[in-house]
């Protein structure tokens, strides 16, 4: 299972800006993500999870859009932010380390990201960092990889201590450019097999 974590100081989002489909840059960014890591394949990626989280590394409100259980989410920006607002809503009600299951399947979370990382169990952990020289290659289709990309900038400085092996990957403006093409190597790397 292929899991992205996308990194957020703040999720601006309310139920006004959501109808009315004028939506934080945040939020557009978001949304993106979910609609490029599980719906631009013709399908419905099973094998991928989207995380979005949002405040600080030690306390984060997390929602994970999991493609395998997925249900009633569309891949337009309304449908994901509308879903995105109830679930934000419902993380700010939860205390630390603690996880709900919504109905259409997105889970929510509230943790540190030590925590959180160590709960996925991953094979390695990849984190896109600015100056970094190397490649996708090492991402295989196989594993059950962690990919990290952070907008906010409190992470700049932030290591992450867990027991994997941190791969650094190449750093794009955009977190959804960063999600396409991992998905997209890691497509062609399996059918090459």
């Amino acid at each position: 299972m292929r899991h992205f974590l996308i990194l957020f100081d703040d999720i601006p989002i309310d139920k006004l800006s959501v109808k009315s489909g004028n939506n934080s840059p945040e939020v557009i960014t978001a949304t993106r993500c979910v609609n490029v890591g599980l719906f631009i394949s013709g399908n419905l990626r099973r094998d991928v999870v989207v995380s979005l989280a949002k405040g600080t590394p030690e306390d984060l409100k997390l929602i994970s859009f999991p493609g395998a259980s997925l249900k009633r989410v569309s891949p337009d920006e309304r449908s994901i932010s509308f879903f995105l607002m109830k679930a934000i809503s419902l993380a700010e009600e939860l205390s630390m380390d603690s996880f709900k299951i919504m109905d259409n399947g997105i889970e929510v979370r509230r943790s540190n990201l030590k925590n959180f990382c160590e709960s996925l169990t991953p094979t390695n952990v990849y984190i896109s960092t600015p100056g970094s020289t190397s490649n996708f290659t090492g991402v295989a289709e196989n594993e059950n990889p962690l990919l990290i990309y952070s907008i906010g900038k409190q992470f700049d400085s932030y290591q992450i201590d867990v027991k994997w092996t941190q791969v650094k990957l190449p750093y794009f403006p955009h977190p959804e450019r960063f999600i396409l093409d991992v998905n997209m190597i890691v497509d062609k790397t399996a059918s090459c097999l």
